[in-house]
């Protein structure tokens, strides 16, 4: 199964979604987050999870959409969604 992305800034100047266009394994999703980036587990609910990674919190909605947030530069969090995202694209 291929799985596309969207990477866009949001309407905030430190915030940028990744909207997978493809069907996730949540759990898979936010133990790739974690192990990639040696994150840890700030508040997990069943609608939203939130990850520190150090340069940045990551949140990870129930539909698998994705928030990099404290993050100004579009190039830097460019490459933060394409860590997390290549482990979905073969």
């Amino acid at each position: 199964m291929k799985v596309y992305f969207m990477f866009k800034p949001c309407k905030t100047d430190a915030a940028f979604e990744i909207v997978p266009q493809g069907k996730l394994d949540r759990k898979k999703l936010i133990k790739i987050i974690l192990d990639e980036f040696g994150g840890k587990i700030l508040t997990d609910a069943d609608f939203l999870t939130l990850i520190d990674i150090g340069q940045a919190k990551i949140s990870v909605s129930k539909n698998n959409k994705i928030m990099i947030r404290g993050i100004k530069e579009e190039e830097k969090a460019r490459e933060v969604a394409n860590r997390i995202m290549k482990h979905f694209l073969h």
